[in-house]
């Protein structure tokens, strides 16, 4: 298989003008009771401080007639297979067994690529693949024409901090503080035991990949400039694991597969509640209480697919409630029992 491919955002010179010239972005505090489910699931909520939990699926890029008519022609790395897919990097490790299956009872050979959302959107905007794998909700830019978006399911992204930290709960509205800079140091928060930690200034990471996706770390906050100027960037998740193992002042996010597949003995971390919920509790996740959560889809041609994808997606579909649960995927379908809205298969909006 391919190696993996990653993408470090960038943040542009622009928004770090922003906070400098006007200090007041960084320091709008976020409402205390900072909905979950928003009026509009398309925008930021009323105070722009929670981000956009999906897009617009009705919006299409704009591509010229050309473009339109170009078939899939397959890279390198995938001349000779009946089909090429690419996924996420969570994607591909749940899915890669169910795929190996799929082509040996077919007798097809598939080609995949592991990657990021960047990577799948951008060998299917040069018509390298026929079914690309995300873990945000596209992005208007994703929205190409013919491309359609099926959810596969949605994963809770875990608040993580040190052992260290005596702490076992913050609220949502304690942890966009934290973030924003609003609380500095840990004796600040609410139920925090003075003398556990020897330093108390607060080290919040960061990975803010994806920044033209919604969801994802956008469900904390919306955009990249409203982070604390002391926030430490890590460009991959190993890197995320690893600063906040290894610092008993620090706190990020990440997943509760990638917690397990890199945080171990060498950079253990803990979990935290958010508003006393666990990120493990499905049921609190199903009904729209915890907060904090990606979306996994994966998108495929509709004008003249490919037949092996078109058999292949809902193969997957049909195999979603046997992935292990160590990864910790909720299917589509638990998600329309619960409420959760839908256009066709792809997730545009929480319970109400």
């Amino acid at each position: 298989m391919p190696y993996p491919l990653s993408q470090i955002p960038i943040l542009t010179l622009i928004l770090s003008a922003l906070l400098w010239t006007n200090p007041s972005l960084a320091d709008t505090p976020a409402p205390s009771n900072a909905p979950f489910c928003q009026a509009d699931p398309y925008q930021s909520d009323a105070h722009g401080i929670v981000g956009p939990s999906f897009s617009d699926p009705d919006f299409r890029v704009a591509k010229s007639p050309e473009w339109q008519q170009q078939p899939i022609h397959y890279g390198e790395w995938a001349k000779g297979a009946d089909l090429a897919i690419t996924l996420d990097q969570h994607l591909y490790a749940a899915l890669t067994p169910m795929v190996a299956q799929f082509a040996k009872q077919h007798g097809i050979e598939i080609a995949m690529k592991e990657g990021t959302c960047g990577v799948s959107q951008g060998l299917l905007n040069r018509k390298r693949v026929d079914m690309a794998g995300f873990c945000c909700p596209p992005a208007n830019t994703d929205r190409l024409p013919g491309l359609i978006f099926h959810t596969l399911s949605i994963s809770a992204l875990a608040v993580i901090v040190s052992p260290s930290n005596p702490l076992a709960n913050l609220s949502q509205q304690q942890v966009r503080d934290i973030f924003q800079g609003h609380l500095s140091h840990w004796d600040q928060v609410e139920g925090f035991q003075p003398g556990t930690l020897q330093n108390l200034a607060i080290w919040p990471v960061g990975r803010l990949h994806c920044t033209i996706r919604p969801g994802h770390w956008r469900r904390i906050l919306a955009h990249e400039n409203l982070f604390s100027p002391r926030l430490d960037e890590a460009g991959t998740i190993p890197e995320m694991i690893r600063k906040v193992g290894s610092y008993p002042n620090a706190i990020g996010y990440e997943v509760l597969w990638d917690i397990k597949q890199f945080s171990g003995t060498k950079y253990p971390v803990k979990i935290l509640n958010i508003d006393t919920l666990q990120p493990d509790d499905d049921q609190a996740l199903l009904e729209g209480r915890y907060p904090f959560y990606r979306t996994h889809s994966i998108a495929i041609w509709q004008k003249q697919p490919n037949p092996h994808a078109v058999a292949l997606l809902e193969y997957l579909k049909s195999q979603l409630n046997k992935i292990p649960s160590l990864y910790h995927l909720i299917p589509a379908a638990r998600l329309r029992q619960y409420g959760w809205q839908f256009r066709g298969d792809e997730l545009i909006g929480a319970p109400q």
